[in-house]
């Protein structure tokens, strides 16, 4: 971190800070980033698998499956109300400390498709239950809601 705020920057790309490290070593990182950002009014880029750090820290979050955005969205609307279908499968993952709530798990299947020479349209489609031929078409971040993109040509229909 010393390094990386040594010439005063107002943007930081922090890919993966936190991961492998203990969760009391985990915390005060957080704390850190935090209070660093607080003090220097900066900016983070945030890459991350851990959704639930992801939701402390963050202000906004953009979903990728390998490599394409696949939603993005204010933190507290995108973990209310996920509309893409991998986010919802996700977000189903993430453990919720809550005794006696059993979370309905989505649980994916399928090929996961070549990141070298991906086909167009969704990358996603070969392991979405929701998937038809025009999920094989190039896919546009659309905003469904005030401030929330998909990029998913069946999210009105599903998450009716």
């Amino acid at each position: 971190m010393a390094r990386a705020i040594a010439m005063n920057p107002e943007f930081i790309v922090c890919d993966e800070p936190v991961s492998a490290l203990d969760v009391s070593i985990q915390a005060q990182i957080i704390n850190l980033l935090q209070d660093l950002q607080a003090e220097r009014n900066l900016t983070y880029m945030f890459i991350s698998h851990d959704l639930s750090v992801v939701k402390y820290l963050s202000h906004q979050i953009m979903v990728m499956y390998l490599g394409q955005t696949v939603e993005w969205s204010e933190t507290e609307d995108l973990f209310a109300r996920p509309m893409h279908p991998y986010t919802q499968a996700l977000l189903s993952a993430v453990p919720i400390p809550r005794v006696g709530e059993k979370p309905k798990r989505i649980i994916l299947k399928g090929e996961i498709v070549s990141p070298i020479n991906p086909k167009p349209g969704c990358r996603f489609a070969p392991r979405c239950i929701y998937a038809t031929e025009k999920c094989r078409e190039p896919q546009e971040l659309r905003e469904l809601a005030p401030g929330h993109f998909v990029s998913c040509c069946r999210a009105e229909e599903i998450n009716k």
